[in-house]
């Protein structure tokens, strides 16, 4: 078998069990597979272990990472409208094909706190600015 060709996980139909007994292979734990049985009284994976790890390997390939891209320059967020142009060329890089959609969604998760982090402390900012206009009005009164 080649790499990278898909397995189907359908057993092929004649050797079909329809009684829908259960695998009488175990597990490595040493507990009874709860598997139904396709072929000669096993599941799929008992009466495959070889195509198993191609399945395996398959898995491991779709969630592999993507490679840093050196050329992607650093990013100052320092403003809402910072983020907002970010998460703005984040979508369309996404749309485009030019960015794993992963990427996108952890890139937009992390730009709903820093607009949060950005928004507290600009309540901050004000707070401070009123509790000063607040502190020079009980002066003068005094």
């Amino acid at each position: 078998m080649r790499e990278g060709t898909p397995i189907s996980l359908e057993a092929p139909k004649a050797s079909i069990n329809r009684q829908s007994s259960q695998c009488t292979a175990t597990t490595k734990a040493g507990s009874p597979c709860k598997a139904p049985a396709v072929e000669r009284g096993l599941c799929y994976f008992h009466a495959h272990p070889d195509r198993l790890s191609e399945l395996g390997r398959q898995g491991g390939k779709a969630n592999r990472r993507f490679p840093k891209d050196p050329d992607l320059p650093e990013v100052q967020l320092r403003s809402v409208n910072d983020v907002t142009a970010l998460l703005a060329q984040t979508i369309n890089q996404v749309r485009s094909g030019g960015l794993d959609p992963r990427t996108g969604n952890a890139v937009g998760y992390l730009a709903a706190v820093m607009l949060k982090a950005l928004q507290q402390g600009d309540i901050e900012a004000r707070l401070q600015a009123l509790e000063a206009v607040q502190k020079t009005k009980c002066v003068r009164r005094a």
